[in-house]
């Protein structure tokens, strides 16, 4: 079963989980499904070994399973009739919405060049898409798990250090953020994973910069599609031949958007693209294109440009409600130097639509992210 057959080892807040350690229990048999909350989740217990249990039950008794990391009400007409996985969309742009996956789909499909195992640190949540798929990577690769879920960024790298982790897979921003905390001293890094946000050549640089010796890739994947491809060749955005290629059964056609399509329908995946003569780029999410005073301002164009300033290590552009124009365009801007940074973002504003000029600008040393690593930029 699932786990038995593994020498996965989780590694959560201090404590150490073989797979042995995860057992069917009879009394979930009863149970039309299993539910964990992440807004009623003990902080003392281990939620990713919860999730785990509740996986082991969950095949062992043929029922779904739904991880609500959000604690919300959920108003579900049918429950699928067998063993599967619920998991809601991170709701970052949008309403999130509750989408079943049988655990197939959901194990990944690359198998191990080296026979070293790895040592992986959850830089998700637990109970989004990505970061059931580093759970399930690293059970299916034999390799270690390190977990601790109520951590923040600086005391998730410094995790990584004790631990000696040699694997990540994070959000763009939550990678930066990471790399900030790592000064003088930081883990022997093997493998780099980017998704959930634009791959952007600054942050594959980065990387490249800091871990030049590791593999690095980014994923595209959405919760309704799973993962689609992979991009492994240091480059922002993917080639412009794979337009005519399938990847894990999807199609990909441009609109303003870019459209998932197979035998069973289509997806609208909110992301928008842009076209160069050998590339296909991300530009940013369509719900991230907002009406400032009859004006669209693409708030991750603004964000971008800001990151490449001098002295910015990196930005979160978003609205905020405002009366009289509907909304009003704000950033916050991570830099180590505050009064150069300011120089520099106080410079480039004038050159801006005024529609567009971040009217309140806040400056730290970490950006503020969802629990998903991601940042919010539609409040």
């Amino acid at each position: 079963m699932f786990l038995q057959s593994s020498s996965f080892k989780l590694i959560e807040q201090g404590k150490s989980y073989e797979a042995k350690d995860f057992s069917y229990s009879k009394e979930r048999r009863s149970m039309e499904y299993i539910e964990l909350s992440g807004t009623t989740h003990n902080r003392k217990q281990s939620l990713v070994a919860q999730m785990l249990q509740a996986i082991v039950d969950g095949i062992a008794a043929d029922i779904p399973v739904i991880f609500n990391r959000s604690g919300q009400t959920m108003d579900i007409e049918e429950l699928p009739a067998e063993f599967c996985i619920g998991l809601f969309t991170s709701g970052t742009t949008g309403p999130a919405k509750l989408v079943f996956h049988v655990l197939h789909d959901l194990m990944p499909t690359n198998k191990r060049k080296s026979e070293a195992a790895s040592c992986w640190l959850l830089c998700y949540h637990p109970m989004s898409y990505a970061g059931l798929q580093v759970i399930l990577q690293a059970i299916a690769a034999s390799d270690v798990l390190v977990a601790d879920v109520n951590a923040n960024v600086t005391q998730k790298a410094q995790l990584a250090i004790e631990q000696q982790v040699t694997a990540l897979s994070a959000t763009p921003s939550f990678m930066r953020a990471l790399l900030l905390c790592w000064k003088k001293t930081k883990p022997l890094v093997r493998l780099v994973s980017l998704g959930g946000e634009i791959a952007d050549q600054g942050t594959l640089d980065a990387v490249k910069l800091n871990f030049p010796d590791a593999a690095l890739r980014h994923i595209y994947a959405t919760t309704e599609s799973g993962v689609v491809f992979t991009v492994k060749d240091g480059l922002a955005g993917f080639p412009k031949t794979w337009l005519r290629e399938a990847f894990s059964g999807w199609c990909m056609q441009l609109k303003d958007t870019l459209i998932l399509v197979n035998g069973k329908g289509y997806i609208d995946t909110g992301d928008c693209v842009a076209v160069t003569e050998d590339r296909v780029l991300f530009t940013g999410r369509k719900d991230n294109i907002v009406n400032v005073g009859g004006a669209k301002v693409n708030l991750e164009d603004i964000e971008q440009q800001l990151i490449n300033l001098e002295h910015v290590k990196d930005a979160r552009v978003f609205v905020k409600a405002n009366p009289i124009t509907g909304a009003l365009v704000c950033a916050e801007i991570c830099s180590s130097e505050t009064e150069l940074a300011k120089h520099a973002v106080n410079s480039f504003c004038p050159h801006l639509l005024a529609e567009a000029r971040p009217r309140i600008i806040t400056y730290c040393e970490q950006l503020t992210l969802t629990s998903a690593g991601k940042k919010q930029r539609c409040l």
